[in-house]
């Protein structure tokens, strides 16, 4: 990753696109896909400067993780991958938490250590929320072509060319049948009506369901336009005929809330984007996927739709797909929207099941004290055993991290005032320790420059990139 580090390549361990051969060191050496790196001798060891600063310096990290940065206190390399961490019961969960104000370095550090540095090892791909706006498209378009793919840009201005993605495709199907396909379409109506569903609401859609499944299982793939013309025959199911005229009042009462929720989903704000079949483009990419929302508005439902779609689709993709032992990086930088409301209980309700997948969950939040104890969305970064922590700018947001995550009070001055750049990061149970990101000349364009990332460097970057 660095020039100072020494490497092998071993049993053809990487699979590179053509322009990321220059990036490894002459001498790199890799074991079993993943970089075992040697570097020299720091001034003083990790566990010696635990005695110096119990409070900051944790314990040594894994050889067989990536590359993070260096220990600030130490100088020695840190060095980490959840999904090795896990296969070797260092920690419980491979999900991965990133929090911090804006500016810290949240954004770099997701681009470097789970999109950019993964991708070099065989068996590992990337999926990519892309929320940032850069160049008039997603910051992670160029990239994505470079390994070529296309981007799946949701645009609600240019519904004609905007990538559609259908909840009733059969994909959302191939990871957990019919349930997880309502469950999916219970969030849609959720996050598109006013307020939860009622158990009303839930047998309304159930019944739907069902009907347009039936009608449609020798023919093409139903669309939600189909599901919507079916709540109108809701009330004349033949499981309701006993029921009596009150109950069949709220009944049709339900299915028609339904049905509204769902047209106003369906309505000119979000046309283009969920009323189809899938886009033909739309398939998981060996290495990166992006799902490009950065023309969605802030205030709309659009994100935290595409974002509960995207996961389900995800978890269909894997199910279907996936190649024995391959590891896939979900990385979503809005984490707010993946982890509130309906689509944050749907996440969570798989976790276990994305577990068996290879999948990691990685998401990143800006203020800890915009949600509330007890919600999802804690629950998520509390469930992660891999945690960057960058500055925090506020007391709640520094008493959180310290209640939250087990750290050392005394870190409380520490979060305060790290440089950009800088964090704490805590594997497990393990201290946290201070880490500098260091970065490649390749990995400072993609992060800092206004341009998108581009394979050609000048030879002195190739050299030691």
């Amino acid at each position: 990753m660095t020039s100072s580090l020494a490497a092998e390549l071993v049993n053809d361990a990487i699979v590179l696109p053509p322009m990321l051969g220059p990036q490894i060191h002459s001498t790199s050496r890799w074991r079993r896909g993943m970089l075992k790196v040697t570097s020299p001798g720091a001034p003083t060891t990790t566990r010696q400067a635990e005695v110096l600063n119990t409070a900051l310096i944790g314990s040594p990290t894994d050889e067989r993780g990536l590359l993070v940065g260096d220990d600030t206190m130490s100088s020695s390399m840190v060095t980490h991958d959840q999904f090795t961490a896990y296969e070797d019961k260092k920690i419980t969960s491979p999900n991965v938490a990133v929090v911090g104000m804006v500016g810290a370095g949240k954004s770099t550090l997701l681009k470097c250590l789970y999109v950019e540095r993964p991708l070099l090892l065989r068996n590992r791909c990337a999926v990519v929320v892309d929320k940032k706006l850069r160049n008039g498209e997603g910051e992670y378009a160029e990239v994505t072509r470079e390994y070529g793919a296309e981007p799946f840009r949701f645009d609600p201005n240019d519904p004609e060319h905007s990538t559609c993605m259908n909840p009733l495709d059969g994909i959302i199907r191939a990871a957990g049948g019919g349930a997880a396909q309502r469950q999916l379409l219970s969030a849609f109506a959720e996050l598109a009506g006013s307020g939860e569903l009622s158990e009303w609401h839930h047998m309304a859609l159930a019944e739907a369901y069902g009907l347009t499944m039936r009608d449609f299982e020798d023919g093409r793939t139903p669309v939600l336009p189909d599901l919507v013309e079916r709540f109108t025959g809701v009330v004349n199911a033949e499981r309701f005929e006993r029921f009596r005229a009150a109950t069949l009042d709220l009944i049709e009462e339900s299915a028609i809330s339904m049905m509204l929720r769902f047209e106003r989903l369906l309505a000119d704000d979000l046309q283009g984007m969920f009323d189809r079949e899938t886009s033909k483009h739309v398939t998981l990419h060996p290495k990166l996927t992006t799902f490009d929302i950065s023309a969605l508005p802030d205030d709309g439902p659009g994100t935290a739709l595409v974002m509960a779609e995207a996961n389900a689709w995800l978890m269909g993709m894997l199910g279907r797909h996936r190649r024995p032992g391959m590891r896939t990086n979900l990385v979503v930088e809005e984490g707010w929207a993946m982890s509130s409301g309906p689509g944050g209980r749907m996440i969570r309700s798989k976790a276990k099941l994305a577990r068996g997948y290879g999948l990691s969950v990685i998401g990143a939040w800006h203020h800890i004290s915009d949600h509330p104890p007890g919600s999802d969305a804690i629950a998520m970064m509390q469930e992660a055993q891999t945690i960057h922590l960058f500055r925090q700018e506020h007391d709640d947001d520094i008493t959180d991290c310290i209640r939250y995550f087990n750290l050392e009070p005394s870190n409380a001055a520490t979060l305060a005032v790290l440089p950009q750049g800088e964090h704490l990061l805590k594997i497990g149970a393990n201290k946290e320790i201070p880490v500098r990101l260091d970065r490649t000349p390749r990995e400072i364009r993609f992060t800092e420059t206004d341009s998108a990332m581009v394979s050609r460097l000048p030879v002195e970057a190739q050299q030691h990139g």
